[in-house]
């Protein structure tokens, strides 16, 4: 079973929203969590420069509607999931 939501990522204390973005991206992509990286997919952006890519997202959404945007959507997996239930679920999603 797999299981998918939208959390929202809020600056941390005492950083900028860049360094809130590369730290919860690198928590994300955890390679103890990942399978060495092997479950991150990524849509429409590069995982390597997806903090780049977001940051710019959200300017031209602020820009274009006057308000903030911050969200990640998570996709978590049973851990007795295997590689073609993992793949399915992961294009679903």
């Amino acid at each position: 079973m797999a299981t998918t939501w939208i959390k929202p990522i809020r600056v941390s204390k005492g950083k900028t929203p860049a360094q809130t973005i590369q730290d919860s991206l690198d928590y994300i992509v955890n390679p103890d969590k990942t399978r060495n990286g092997n479950l991150v997919t990524s849509y429409a952006c590069d995982p390597r420069t997806a903090a780049t890519e977001f940051l710019m997202s959200k300017r031209e959404y602020a820009v274009n509607t006057g308000r903030e945007y911050r969200k990640r959507d998570v996709l978590l997996y049973q851990p007795e999931f295997d590689e073609k239930n993992i793949e399915t679920a992961t294009k679903i999603c």
